[in-house]
């Protein structure tokens, strides 16, 4: 007969260890290669710093810059997109680590602790400066109507990817907290999926920028597709995609409302 054991601190991280926040495997590829996919903007990057300019390599593709008031504030909108582009990348680096730092396969007692650290870092500085500069973007810097809606959806859902996340881990339910950070970090690296989506749909002879230098409304709509379709194979491989039917669906109807009741075409952004 086995003596019972002594209930200690340590049994958490145990369960931890072998529960563990971590992802299926589809799911933790599907994470690494969106974050991947961040390389995809070396030359737009690259481009920044010597001319000045974001966009394309051509002065075609370059995005006007211009001054918009902000609560009565004037701020130039390539201040915004620079501010917008480091936090993202800065949360996203933080988003990634904690998945690595989840893995089953490299848990100690000292990952745990890294791992629980850079939580409220996230939670209190990365994540609100990165949602502050998003919909200062949405609401003030595009100003088209399906754009607006749908760059506006992305940082209220992560933020619903956050929360809910917070909710799993405090009722200790691990595959809730792990499918929610999975939402938000995908949401996030829904960037760079835009970007690889307009360079086919460049590819395919369809306009990058409309002639008012707003990002064409094909865009947002081929990458919100995409993105769901991501998620959805992300949870149905680890059998809890009707659990996490709620926030697709959220997103899925924001999508529909936005095609039926606002203007777009799907190689133009109409003023």
């Amino acid at each position: 007969m086995k003596t019972p054991t002594v209930f200690d601190g340590s049994s958490v991280d145990r369960t931890f260890s072998k529960d563990t926040h971590s992802l299926s495997r589809t799911q933790f590829v599907l994470v690494c290669a969106a974050f991947s996919a961040n390389l995809v903007f070396i030359p737009s990057v690259s481009n920044f710093v010597k001319n000045g300019t974001w966009g394309g390599g051509s002065t075609t593709m370059h995005l006007p810059d211009h001054d918009v008031s902000i609560l009565g504030t004037s701020v130039s909108s390539y201040t915004l997109i620079t501010g917008h582009a480091v936090a993202a990348l800065v949360l996203a680096v933080a988003l990634f680590s904690q998945f690595i730092l989840a893995r089953r396969g490299v848990r100690s007692e000292r990952l745990v602790a890294a791992h629980r650290a850079i939580g409220p870092v996230i939670l209190c500085t990365l994540l609100p400066a990165f949602v502050v500069l998003a919909l200062s973007l949405s609401l003030w810097v595009i100003r088209t109507p399906f754009n607006r809606v749908m760059f506006t959806l992305l940082p209220v859902m992560i933020v619903f990817g956050v929360v809910r996340a917070l909710v799993g881990l405090r009722r200790g339910d691990r595959a809730l907290h792990a499918d929610s950070m999975f939402l938000a970090f995908m949401l996030l690296e829904s960037a760079p999926v835009f970007r690889i989506v307009m360079f086919v749909f460049a590819r395919l002879g369809g306009q990058v920028l409309a002639p008012n230098g707003e990002p064409v409304n094909a865009g947002a709509l081929f990458r919100t597709v995409l993105v769901l379709s991501l998620l959805a194979l992300g949870y149905w491989s680890c059998r809890r995609l009707r659990r996490n039917l709620l926030p697709l669906g959220l997103i899925g109807l924001v999508l529909l409302g936005a095609v039926v009741f606002l203007p777009w075409s799907l190689d133009s952004a109409p003023i």
